[in-house]
């Protein structure tokens, strides 16, 4: 029996020596569904923790694992959208047993060339767990201390699994190089274009618009207090006028023809940045593309631009707008459901934006 102790910070957390121990989790198999096995308890390594996972969220890129878009994953334990509790740190690390944290999936070898800029998300060696390395689809995962972000007090712990996909929006905002008095294009209605929202008012968006297929995703962005919440492309073109936007986010990716729309709705001299995850090559309007002078840029992930790095910032936007940011969670399931999870993430007809899963 593991029993629940009251750690310094008021926190409740569950604590034992689990040392051969089994847990539960999710892993793909061959078959485009999920399997619950129980895995070992992973012991961490000096310098990393172990992390007692509170929240998973399911991401457009394992929405194209689950459609078949990407190769088989069979065997990848899968999960980059975590929230949890450090159970127990490994030799050398400073966590602190008990405190709330999010992970911050992605970690490079630290001594390269784009590493040491602080792109780490350039990194050769990069791995992004619960994609190309284990992932936080398990009650307990393991990851360098270093990829630790530690929730304000105000924050629950199931919250921490929302800081990944809003450093996604971060970095694509500052890419963008949105600013103040800016009118801003977001294409897609998901989660990353939903939080666009957020981290384009936060850098001083004057007017920001989405393009959302869906009626429920239009009607968030309005809650999010967008402007302009459009069902098609050539609507957002009306209400933006001839002016265009001065920088367009893409969040769409697929093999959808966003980058296309995208060119067309910014202003001449404007900026593209697109988030989107494609599946191959996406065509250009490139007669406007050159007239327009658009600047395309791509946005991975998340890095480290100055003093601030992406995660760092969204942890305090998380903080200040929690409410709006965990408004655009509309389903949580147990580990138990995991594949119910991935048919209500995929079916938009069920009303899904962020679908979570506690595991």
């Amino acid at each position: 029996m593991v029993p629940a102790v009251a750690c310094s910070n008021s926190r409740l957390w569950n604590t034992a020596v689990v040392r051969g121990y089994a847990m539960r989790a999710a892993v793909w198999n061959d078959k485009g569904s999920l399997d619950i096995v129980d895995r070992p308890i992973p012991e961490p390594r000096p310098g990393w923790v172990r992390v007692r996972v509170s929240a998973v969220g399911i991401c457009g890129t394992d929405l194209h694992f689950y459609r078949g878009a990407f190769p088989s994953p069979a065997g990848l334990l899968p999960g980059h959208e975590v929230g949890g509790v450090v159970d127990l740190p490994g030799e050398g690390s400073p966590a602190t047993v008990g405190t709330a944290v999010a992970v911050e999936p992605l970690s490079g070898c630290g001594r390269c060339v784009q590493c040491l800029a602080g792109h780490y998300n350039r990194c050769p060696q990069r791995t992004l767990f619960g994609v190309n390395g284990r992932g936080g689809l398990a009650e307990y995962m393991t990851v360098p201390a270093t990829s630790l972000h530690t929730l304000p007090a105000a924050v629950p712990q199931e919250a921490g699994s929302l800081v990944e996909p809003l450093a996604v929006c971060v970095r694509g905002t500052r890419l963008g190089q949105v600013g103040l008095g800016a009118r801003v294009l977001i294409i897609g209605g998901g989660t990353i274009g939903l939080l666009s929202i957020l981290t384009a008012r936060a850098a001083g968006a004057a007017e920001v618009h989405v393009i959302a297929r869906h009626g429920t995703q239009r009607e968030k962005a309005r809650a999010l207090r967008a402007d302009g919440a459009h069902e098609s492309a050539a609507d957002a073109g009306r209400a933006l006028g001839p002016l265009g936007a001065d920088v367009v986010i893409e969040t769409v990716g697929g093999s959808a023809s966003t980058l296309s729309d995208a060119v067309r709705a910014v202003r001449p001299g404007g900026i593209v940045s697109m988030l989107g995850v494609f599946q191959g090559d996406a065509a250009l309007p490139a007669l406007d593309f050159s007239l327009k002078e658009v600047c395309l840029v791509g946005s991975n992930c998340y890095a480290r631009s100055g003093a601030g790095s992406d995660f760092s910032i969204a942890v305090g936007l998380l903080a200040a707008r929690l409410e709006d940011v965990r408004s655009v969670v509309t389903h949580r399931f147990g580990l138990d459901r995991v594949n119910d999870a991935f048919r209500a993430a995929a079916d938009k007809s069920t009303g899904s934006i962020k679908v979570t899963l506690m595991p």
